[in-house]
């Protein structure tokens, strides 16, 4: 890895433990292990830096999701993905999503971070539709639709009540199962 991917690495777990606003430039560069003055010739603002650290953390999600999603029968994909989604939140570093977070921090619709969280959003939508339809989804694009919301819900859920998260997780299950059944 060399200098500018570690910069990114380490800034985006900064990024997604403490938010973009509140994570500095000096803090960045001293989990980086270097000076600002290294930090700036890689990413010179730290708006380029939240731009590379939210498309690192885009391919990562994707090729997690991917590979966790397509090692199961295509049948079973799209209820998969809620299982996935219920893997992650319980994951001891969780944190929430990180588009979601961006565009908390970056509400407005015009602004990169928000753009670039309507891109990654907008991909997972497009490859849940693909899950569905392989798998002979009667409405392919209902079904997507409602499986995304259900997994954003217990992203977004399990962030806020961390107590309830199980209680999530098996409801998230439940109305996905429903969902599934009324699709065939």
């Amino acid at each position: 890895m060399d200098i500018a991917q570690h910069i990114v690495a380490s800034s985006l777990r900064l990024f997604y433990r403490n938010g973009f606003h509140a994570t500095g430039v000096e803090l960045l560069s001293r989990e980086a292990g270097v000076t600002k003055k290294t930090l700036y010739r890689h990413y010179p603002s730290k708006d380029v830096l939240i731009d590379a650290a939210l498309t690192l953390r885009h391919a990562q999600f994707m090729a997690r999701m991917r590979t966790f999603v397509d090692g199961a029968a295509v049948d079973r994909r799209p209820l998969v993905y809620i299982d996935f989604i219920a893997n992650w939140v319980q994951e001891d570093d969780f944190c929430g999503c990180a588009f979601i977070n961006a565009t908390a921090e970056f509400a407005q619709p015009d602004s990169a971070p928000h753009q670039q969280a309507a891109g990654h959003k907008r991909e997972v939508q497009e490859y849940l539709l693909s899950l569905c339809a392989s798998a002979g989804a009667r409405q392919p694009e209902a079904l997507a639709t409602q499986l995304f919301l259900i997994g954003e819900g217990l992203i977004v859920g399990s962030q806020v009540q961390q107590a309830q998260r199980l209680a999530l997780i098996d409801g998230a299950r439940a109305a996905a199962q429903v969902i599934w059944a009324a699709s065939q």
